[in-house]
């Protein structure tokens, strides 16, 4: 566990897992079920929950893949938006890789998300590819735009 800026970054657990479903739902168009999230638990990952107070305010979902990092899904509770608790995930996740020496962190995200895109680009995140098809909307499909950072 650690404690900065008044938040506390504690792995990704079994406790923890209602509060993400709830921020899931709410944050996301299509979010995970609950047997995704379960299954992240049975593995070792690189994901890890944002704690305010005794409440989970955001939540990190990332895995090593040889020698990159797959960020899979990043969500900020509704009320703490806008307040750079993002970007201390991502600086966050960033100090994890490290630790791995890991090169890179791949991601994607809806190509109708262009607040998301450009949150990432700020991140200095790139535009590397798109991955036709790549998300399911009800009956149709929507296309994710592949995004990476090399990692120093």
């Amino acid at each position: 566990m650690l404690q900065a800026n008044n938040y506390i970054i504690e792995n990704f657990s079994e406790r923890h897992l209602a509060a993400v479903i709830e921020i899931e739902e709410i944050s996301n168009p299509t979010p995970w079920k609950e047997q995704t999230f379960k299954n992240i638990l049975s593995s070792r990952t690189l994901s890890f929950v944002i704690i305010s107070g005794q409440n989970v305010i955001g939540f990190c979902i990332a895995s090593k893949v040889a020698d990159e990092c797959h960020l899979q899904n990043i969500s900020v509770t509704a009320s703490f938006r806008k307040q750079g608790i993002g970007k201390y995930i991502l600086d966050t996740l960033i100090k994890r890789c490290a630790l791995y020496e890991l090169q890179n962190i791949i991601l994607e995200v809806r190509e109708s998300n262009k607040g998301a895109q450009e949150f990432y680009r700020k991140n200095n995140f790139n535009p590397i590819g798109k991955r036709k098809d790549y998300y399911k909307l009800g009956e149709q499909r929507e296309s994710a735009v592949l995004m990476s950072l090399i990692l120093p």
